[in-house]
C-alpha cells in the first residue's frame, strides 16, 4: 500500500527526481490517505477550539497553542510577508498540483507568455498581465460583498483571486488536498462554459503526452511557508534591512507555498488553494522538492472523479462572479489601461527601474508595445467595464446570500491590534464602523 514515511515522502530518495509509474491501486490509496489528512486535521481543530475556550479575551495564546493553530486551523487571521492578511482555512500535511497530461515545463501562465521573448519585452509583458490583474480588482469592488470583507473580515488577495478566475501571474496552483489534485488531473477546462468536462477519448489520444496525467507532491514542511518552507528564507533576511513587504513580482518568495486562505470569492478555498511564486523559479519537472507521478489516463477514471466532485462543483463552484464572466474575459485582453493602473503597476509590479528609471519612459514603452496585434495605450480616466444593474444586483443576491461566518467554520481568531486594523479599514471604505 502507498503511504507516507515519517518525513511525508511517498517514495525512498526523492532528491532523485524520478518519474514514478502508479496505476488505479495507488490512487485509491491516494485517496484513502486524503480521507485521513481530514480526520488528522478536523482534530487539530477540535483541539485547538477547546483550547481557545479556556483562553481570556484579547490574551495571547502560549506559544504551542499559537503555532499549533496557525499551522493547521482554519480562521486564524495571519499576516504574511506580502503585505496581506489572510484568514487560514484547515491545513493537511502535503501539497499536490494535478495535470491533465505531461508538459515539458509547469510555469505560471505569465511566465510562459515571457518564453523566448527579450528581458525588454517580458519586463513589458508583466506590467501588462499586473495593469489587468489591478483592473479585475476594481471591477470586483462593485460586488458588495468585496469591500464589506475588507472592512470586516481580512484584506483580499488580488493577485491569487485573478491567477483562480483566469489572469496571468507569476504564481503557480497547489493545493492541499489530494482528490483536487486528482480532479485537474483528469478533467478539462472548457473555456465557452467556463467549467470542467471528464476526459473523452480523443483528448487522451491526441497526442503521445495527452495519454498520461501527472501530479506533483511534497510534504508541506519543503514548501509552506507557515510550516518550515520558509526557514531558509528568514536565515538568509537576518541581516537585511529590507523587511518587506514583498511583492510575488520581485521574486524574494519565490520556491514558497503560500496559503490563500478564505476569499471573498469563492473558488480559491474550495480548491484549497495554494499559490507558489515562480518569478525566476524552475519549472517543476526540473524542482527536486516534489516527488512526479505518472499515470495512464482512461475514460473511466475521468468519470469517475468528476462524479466523485459533484461534477466539478465542490472546487469549481458556478458562483455570482460567473454572471460577469464575459467583462472579465475583456479585461483579460484589455490594451487601454489609465494612468492609475500604470502607476499601480510600476510601484508595485517591480518594474525593472533600471531599464524604466521613471514612470514616463515606462509610458512611452509601453505605448509603442503591442499585444496580440494591438496597440498598448494608456488614458488619463478610469477605463469603465459597464455592468448593467439587474446583473450586478443578481450577483449581488447570491453573495449577500452567504453567512461569511459559516463560510469560514465559525471560528475567527484575531489579536487586538489586528482588529483595530480592521476597524479602520472600515472606516476608510465606508466613513464609519459597520
Amino acid at each position: 500500500m502507498l503511504s507516507f514515511d515519517e518525513n511525508g515522502w511517498l517514495y525512498p530518495d526523492p532528491l532523485k527526481n524520478i518519474t514514478h509509474d502508479i496505476g488505479i491501486v495507488e490512487i485509491n490509496d491516494l485517496l484513502k490517505l486524503a480521507n485521513e489528512e481530514d480526520f488528522w486535521s478536523a482534530c487539530v481543530r477540535e483541539d485547538v477550539k477547546k483550547r481557545l475556550e479556556k483562553d481570556k479575551k484579547g490574551v495571547r495564546l502560549d506559544w504551542f497553542v499559537e503555532d499549533l493553530m496557525i499551522k493547521n486551523t482554519g480562521g486564524t487571521v495571519i499576516s504574511m510577508p506580502f503585505g496581506k492578511d489572510i484568514i487560514t482555512f484547515n491545513s493537511n500535511r502535503h501539497f499536490f498540483r494535478g495535470e491533465n497530461q505531461q508538459f515539458l515545463k509547469s510555469l505560471p501562465s505569465l511566465r510562459r507568455k515571457q518564453e523566448g521573448k527579450s528581458k525588454y519585452e517580458s519586463e513589458l509583458i508583466k506590467v501588462i498581465a499586473v495593469m489587468r490583474s489591478f483592473q479585475f480588482l476594481k471591477f470586483i469592488w462593485k460586488i458588495d460583498v468585496v469591500p464589506f470583507w475588507k472592512a470586516k473580515l481580512s484584506d483580499i488577495n488580488i493577485d491569487a483571486l485573478a491567477q483562480h478566475y483566469g489572469f496571468d501571474t507569476c504564481l503557480l496552483d497547489l493545493t492541499n488536498d489530494f482528490r483536487t489534485a486528482l480532479f485537474f488531473a483528469t478533467c478539462k477546462y472548457d473555456y465557452k462554459t467556463d467549467s470542467y468536462r471528464p476526459l473523452t477519448k480523443k483528448d487522451i489520444e491526441a497526442t503521445e503526452d495527452s495519454k498520461y496525467g501527472v501530479i506533483f507532491h511534497s510534504p508541506n514542511w519543503v514548501l509552506d511557508y507557515l510550516n518550515g518552507g520558509s526557514f531558509e528564507w528568514h536565515m538568509h533576511r537576518l541581516n537585511n534591512p529590507d523587511k518587506g513587504p514583498y511583492s510575488f513580482y520581485s521574486g524574494y518568495l519565490d520556491g514558497m507555498a503560500f496559503q490563500i486562505g478564505y476569499q471573498p470569492l469563492m473558488r480559491c478555498h474550495h480548491q484549497s488553494g495554494y499559490i507558489m511564486p515562480m518569478m525566476n523559479a524552475t519549472p517543476l519537472q526540473s524542482d527536486n522538492r516534489f516527488e512526479k507521478l505518472r499515470f495512464l489516463q482512461s475514460e473511466e477514471l475521468s468519470n469517475r472523479v468528476y462524479e466523485m466532485m459533484d461534477k466539478g462543483k465542490k472546487i469549481f463552484p458556478h458562483e455570482g462572479i460567473g454572471k460577469s464572466l464575459d467583462i472579465l474575459r475583456t479585461i483579460q485582453k484589455a490594451v487601454i489601461f489609465s494612468e492609475d493602473d500604470l502607476l499601480y503597476a510600476y510601484d508595485f509590479g517591480e518594474v525593472d527601474k533600471k531599464m524604466f528609471p521613471t514612470i514616463d519612459n515606462l509610458r512611452k514603452a509601453i505605448t509603442t508595445f503591442q499585444v496580440d496585434g494591438k496597440c498598448v495605450s494608456i488614458q488619463k480616466g478610469e477605463i469603465e467595464y459597464p455592468i448593467s444593474p439587474s446583473v450586478l444586483q443578481e450577483i449581488n443576491d447570491e453573495y449577500n446570500g452567504r453567512n461569511l461566518l459559516d463560510d469560514i467554520g465559525n471560528m475567527i481568531h484575531q489579536y487586538p491590534e489586528q482588529r483595530w486594523y480592521r476597524e479602520k479599514r472600515c472606516i476608510d471604505i465606508y466613513g464609519k464602523l459597520i
